[in-house]
């Protein structure tokens, strides 16, 4: 996979002038503590009393897409207690954090749920939380995304994460199912997040979260990473994971929005290696 070849050589004993013209303006923040930098802290922001609730409950329940991170975050419009029985019938409990209202018109030329406003306030939770600090690489994961972290850890295996960058997922610009900023992008985001909500508000109107994430990044110097194996879905290179499946080998899919569709692809993509 010739997008990831130069990371393998991105480790602490590599100056700086040795790495990529694309990667030397990257933040000078200090790099995530020894073995953590390529662990994952993920969160998901969730709209209670939904459909949206019972994917993860059953994520809860069987441990996996977010509940599989080193570290993990549910987000939603109150605090309240999200409860599932594990495997062994142990019961296993997740408090979620509090980003206020999450109602939101849908808008736009392409009638886009324009929920930016929204995922700055969760973006900003997740900043004051500070759990990404202690983490190489944060990941913004939707409720009815089957996503395999595993595979995540696999395709940043070797890169240094106090640089500062995010992935994109797709042929479009960064599409919103799975968000992945590294230890030293999200130093960046963080210091920087006021100022893209100054500078880019005036979108809130027009285009959804996704949209403003990739803006932002831009206008923070963020640097962009492709990798086409991250996401499976069918605004992406005419995927169609609902249809055809989960056999692809990517690290997430989406979207599925019942429990039984969610573990009908997960065991498809189980079934599949990774590629």
């Amino acid at each position: 996979d010739p997008i990831w070849d130069p990371w393998a050589a991105y480790g602490a004993h590599v100056d700086k002038g040795a790495l990529p013209p694309r990667m030397a303006t990257t933040t000078t923040r200090p790099p995530a503590a020894g073995d953590m930098s390529s662990t994952l802290y993920c969160f998901i922001v969730m709209l209670a009393g939904t459909y949206e609730q019972g994917l993860v409950e059953m994520q809860l329940s069987r441990g996996i897409s977010a509940f599989a991170c080193e570290a993990h975050s549910i987000l939603s419009s109150s605090v309240f207690d999200i409860k599932a029985k594990g495997p062994g019938g142990e019961q296993r409990v997740v408090t979620t954090a509090n980003i206020g209202s999450m109602k939101c018109r849908m808008g736009g030329k392409w009638n886009l749920a324009l929920n930016s406003e929204i995922f700055v306030r969760a973006w900003k939770v997740v900043f004051a939380l500070g759990i990404y600090k202690q983490h190489g690489w944060t990941v913004k994961i939707d409720p009815d995304a089957v996503f395999l972290p595993s595979r995540l850890k696999d395709r940043v295996l070797g890169a240094n994460s106090s640089f500062g960058v995010y992935l994109n997922n797709c042929n479009q610009g960064l599409h919103g199912p799975i968000e992945i900023l590294s230890h030293g992008g999200m130093y960046m985001f963080d210091e920087g997040i006021m100022d893209c909500e100054s500078k880019l508000s005036w979108e809130f109107g027009t285009w959804g979260e996704d949209v403003f994430l990739r803006h932002c990044m831009r206008w923070l110097k963020v640097k962009q990473i492709e990798d086409w194996r991250l996401l499976s879905e069918d605004h992406c290179f005419n995927a169609n994971p609902a249809k055809d499946g989960c056999s692809s080998g990517k690290v997430a899919f989406h979207p599925f929005k019942t429990t039984d569709s969610y573990v009908h692809c997960l065991e498809g993509a189980l079934r599949t290696p990774a590629r």
